[in-house]
């Protein structure tokens, strides 16, 4: 061992101690800062929680299919001579009811019921893509 080197003893944390850490570090949001604030690697806050606490589970997925969209002109109907245009009659067949957000060419369908976060989540990543 080189003289220079410090022997540092292994800490024991008991269980008190780790939860009260990652509730810590959960709170404020900044793991790596309460990982140093008690001497630890940011990793061990991360088993501790998932030893504590159990697996996380993924923020969710969204079924994603690629479609190709026919040519704009004929999707615009044209209105017959004479009688006055109408609203056409909202229509929940489980495709006309989805969301579509369309942003710089790229459309994305997400089904009926999304939840807000998710919609904004993919709202604001089509505002952020770059072209």
């Amino acid at each position: 061992m080189d003289p220079d080197e410090e022997y540092v003893r292994r800490r024991r944390w008991s269980v008190d101690e780790k939860r009260a850490i990652v509730e810590e570090a959960a709170t404020s949001g900044n793991v790596i800062g309460t990982a140093k604030r008690y001497g630890i690697q940011a990793q061990q806050i991360y088993r501790w929680r998932e030893r504590l606490f159990g697996p996380t589970e993924p923020a969710g997925f969204v079924a994603v299919s690629v479609v190709v969209d026919p040519p704009a002109a004929l999707l615009a109907p044209m209105p017959e001579q004479g009688r006055p245009e109408e609203a056409p009659a909202p229509v929940l067949d489980g495709i006309s009811d989805r969301i579509e957000i369309v942003s710089g060419g790229v459309t994305v369908r997400l089904p009926p019921g999304s939840a807000v976060p998710l919609i904004v989540a993919v709202a604001t990543g089509l505002a952020r893509r770059r072209p």
